[in-house]
């Protein structure tokens, strides 16, 4: 059954908007569109001023649910009993999809992958300077102290090695880290496939009802994953990989550890003369 194009379009609260469209339901905000055809609605509650489109699950499970507020109480009823009466009809004993499944999430500009992006770079620019700056200045003691020019570039290009290693030593430690912490002491819900600026990613909803992306590397498959994220850091989520990825990358940041300490070692070992 198709709907009716004399359905309301409803207008809520923070420029959200509902409508229907295509054998769908169109709820959209400023920066997200999700779809959510009519196969996945179990029905759609207009209570005062706010209207819920409550999706379809399974027995026993419970069931997801979209909410828009502050529209029009008038259109919300209208809107309700058109698009339950178009809803296709369902066999007694028909066991339910999980509707959530059928949902399409499409994010525009995504401003929350943005800032959280801006707290990553920023972690990005300080960590590596706190590697980078102590060989500049460990050299820069040197070529004063000792007057020896070729001894303070050696310092310095054994110091940067020694920085890059501890770098990505230290990258690798804190994903471990992630891995093991936030699966069992954050929060872990599903992230499902978004479209973020025309690219297949994950996405998941923190507890303020904030979208938030896992990340650059997770394209998206299609299928949902679960990912835990920080109680107090939300936009600090990771898959749930088991133990092999933490294993993985607990041994890589030792390895790059190992590797670190013998050039540290060989800028520290030229440096002393000049302090002689």
């Amino acid at each position: 059954m198709s709907i009716s194009s004399s359905i309301p379009v409803l207008l809520g609260d923070g420029n959200a908007e509902l409508r229907s469209e295509d054998q769908a339901l169109l709820l959209r905000r400023p920066r997200e569109e999700v779809r959510i055809p009519l196969t996945a609605i179990a029905r759609v509650r207009a209570e005062g001023r706010d209207v819920t489109v409550e999706l379809t699950a399974p027995a026993g499970a419970e069931a997801v649910s979209y909410r828009i507020e502050d529209v029009s109480r008038a259109a919300a009823g209208v809107f309700a009993d058109a698009v339950n009466g178009a809803l296709p009809d369902r066999t007694a004993g028909e066991e339910a999809v999980d509707g959530s499944t059928l949902v399409v999430v499409s994010v525009f500009g995504a401003p929350d992958a943005e800032e959280d992006e801006d707290e990553a770079e920023a972690a990005l620019v300080w960590v590596p300077l706190t590697f980078g700056l102590p060989p500049v200045a460990l050299s820069v003691i040197v070529g004063l102290a000792g007057k020896d020019l070729d001894r303070a570039v050696a310092v310095l290009m054994l110091g940067f090695v020694a920085g890059a290693f501890g770098f990505l030593a230290w990258l690798a430690l804190w994903s471990a880290w992630d891995d093991w912490y936030l699966p069992r002491h954050g929060i872990t819900v599903e992230a499902d496939p978004v479209l973020i600026d025309g690219r297949g990613t994950y996405a998941y909803t923190d507890t303020t009802g904030r979208l938030r992306p896992v990340g650059a590397g997770d394209r998206a498959r299609g299928e949902t994953v679960m990912v835990a994220y920080h109680p107090r850091k939300p936009q600090r989520a990771v898959p749930h990989k088991g133990t092999g990825s933490l294993v993985g990358s607990l041994v890589g940041g030792v390895v790059l550890l190992a590797l670190a300490a013998l050039p540290c070692w060989g800028a520290v070992a030229l440096a002393l003369p000049a302090f002689g």
